[in-house]
């Protein structure tokens, strides 16, 4: 009967861990979706009105308040940024964290690597969100191979080490991450 008894705990316990598991699944997943459209959306609407030059130095500066009003409450229970093989801005250097998984999606384009995303676990326990960027035809303006020379010379100007060009249609730009405080 004891025996059963613990069993019993046992399972109960590992079924609220599975539950909260599942839960940081979705809920990171939810706001990687909401941070990805609210800069799409804003990024698309600064093109569409004033061209991709203009929306360069908007880019840089708004990109953060973007985040965090897509982030709204949810920000007291997750940190999140953007991170590449290929930086165009400092800030986003690779944590140690995410260094291997950068090397393993790097050169791969959409469809070569089966995973939608990634958990990791930290040394502290908590767990990491990571979800593969890809390039879709409107980024190829400030990250293809071919830029206008407009917009090189904008880059050039706001971000002078840029190194996030090149790309290809479909190709791996980076990762989104939602990390848990």
């Amino acid at each position: 009967m004891k025996s059963l008894f613990m069993i019993m705990i046992m399972i109960c316990f590992v079924m609220m861990f599975d539950a909260k598991a599942q839960n940081f699944e979705v809920e990171a997943k939810k706001l990687a979706t909401d941070l990805k459209s609210s800069l799409m959306k804003n990024l698309s609407q600064k093109i569409a009105s004033e061209g991709a030059v203009k929306a360069i130095p908007f880019c840089h500066t708004n990109v953060g308040p973007i985040a965090k009003a897509a982030a709204n409450e949810r920000m007291n229970k997750f940190e999140f940024g953007r991170t590449s093989h290929k930086i165009r801005n400092e800030k986003n250097l690779a944590m140690h964290w995410a260094k291997s998984y950068l090397k393993e999606f790097q050169g791969k384009f959409k469809g070569d690597v089966k995973k939608d995303f990634i958990i990791h676990k930290l040394e502290n326990g908590n767990r990491v969100y990571l979800e593969p960027l890809y390039i879709q035809a409107q980024c190829l303006t400030c990250h293809g191979e071919n830029l206008n020379k407009s917009v090189k010379m904008e880059l050039n100007k706001v971000y002078p080490n840029d190194r996030a060009t090149g790309f290809k249609l479909d190709e791996f730009r980076g990762f989104i991450w939602i990390k848990e405080k």
